[in-house]
């Protein structure tokens, strides 16, 4: 059986009774074609059931309209929030989205690099795994742009983040307008400390505390057995830490399940999370936690890398020859009754609170001048 003849670009021209590049500019979605012409060739197109060709498109143009996405996981809601806000965009703009994990480690995610490299992509968000060296990407990646989303890279490689600083100074200021004397901090495994963005929570935590007085103390979470003693230790040592702060989202996972084993009751102590989580409300008192703004984040990473895909052409050496453009934005506070709110306790609902509202005796505090800004 003879293969029927696939419908060309040139065959919905004289169906049309129209030029190939005429029809190549209204399928390219150009506002040059008056609304007759283009009438014509929508109906020369549904006739032949003529399909544009993505794959000779993508290398006419030399792009394939296809977004890398590299995250560590799929498991929390930050990130899925981000992922569907990105995918979104991307989907608005034409691009599809090409998502792959790393699991936190530093070596896979270089060869989950390079299989976007070789798909490709006309750009990456990278949420980078701790230990992730810098210029190897820029060198994998050559001039593929890539965005850093979350977490930081260097100072080269464009990057939206949180305001982490202003977070971990925000959350201590909360704890301290309830009387919370002795807060403790407690920060992830070593696996994460070269994050900059845990590195900057923690040093808004340290500066809030030493600007009211009083004296920081963090517990490095290892192991469950470990941070339970850790805890136990500081609940009930002469002294005791009366407020928890948890540095993210894995760590309050793990400070709630210590606090059930030791045992202790939640009601005695103060208890912000730094990342929102999905069931903050249906924990007894519900979670008081310092969320991301996950869609606004996730908006302006597609955007940004959207404007440097656009730019890509115009720098021979890549994406990483024009200034880079570093984005942080602030949480919000949603306050409901694990920090001592009382309105948020009776009321039963979360009251958020956004950053300029944040801060002792009600009035607002900004942090030092002398905060990262990276």
């Amino acid at each position: 059986m003879q293969e029927r003849h696939r419908p060309t670009i040139i065959d919905v021209a004289r169906a049309a009774d129209v030029g190939p590049s005429t029809v190549s500019r209204h399928v390219r979605g150009s506002k040059s074609v008056s609304p007759k012409v283009a009438e014509r060739i929508e109906r020369a197109i549904a006739a032949l059931g003529y399909q544009p060709n993505a794959v000779a498109r993508s290398l006419r143009i030399g792009r394939t309209q296809t977004l890398g996405l590299l995250f560590p996981h799929v498991n929390n809601v930050f990130y899925g929030h981000a992922m569907r806000t990105i995918q979104d965009e991307a989907r608005l703009s034409g691009f599809t989205v090409m998502l792959l994990t790393h699991q936190e480690d530093a070596r896979q995610q270089q060869e989950q690099l390079a299989s976007l490299k070789r798909a490709q992509v006309d750009g990456v968000i990278l949420l980078p795994a701790a230990g992730t060296n810098a210029a190897q990407v820029r060198i994998l990646m050559g001039n593929t742009p890539v965005v850093a989303f979350d977490r930081t890279l260097d100072k080269a490689i464009d990057s939206v983040v949180l305001d982490n600083y202003r977070a971990g100074w925000e959350a201590t200021e909360h704890l301290l307008s309830h009387g919370h004397s002795h807060i403790v901090a407690v920060n992830p495994a070593y696996k994460l400390q070269p994050l900059q963005s845990l590195q900057d929570r923690v040093h808004g935590y340290t500066e809030a505390m030493k600007s009211a007085g009083k004296s920081p103390r963090t517990i490095l979470w290892q192991d469950a057995d470990q941070l339970r003693e850790d805890l136990r230790t500081a609940l009930h040592r002469p002294g005791p830490a009366s407020a928890i702060l948890s540095l993210s989202y894995s760590v309050t996972l793990a400070i709630l399940s210590a606090l059930q084993e030791i045992p202790f009751d939640l009601h005695n102590v103060g208890l912000i999370g730094i990342d929102d989580m999905e069931f903050s409300s249906f924990i007894h008192p519900p979670l008081t936690t310092l969320a991301q703004p996950a869609e606004e984040l996730a908006r302006r990473a597609v955007q940004q890398l959207l404007r440097r895909t656009a730019n890509t052409s115009d720098e021979p050496k890549g994406g990483f020859m024009e200034k880079a453009v570093h984005v942080k934005l602030p949480g919000t506070l949603i306050l409901r009754a694990s920090c001592g709110c009382r309105m948020a306790a009776a009321s039963g609902q979360p009251q958020p609170i956004p950053s300029s509202q944040v801060g002792r005796s009600g009035a607002h505090r900004e942090p030092p001048r002398n905060s990262p800004r990276r």
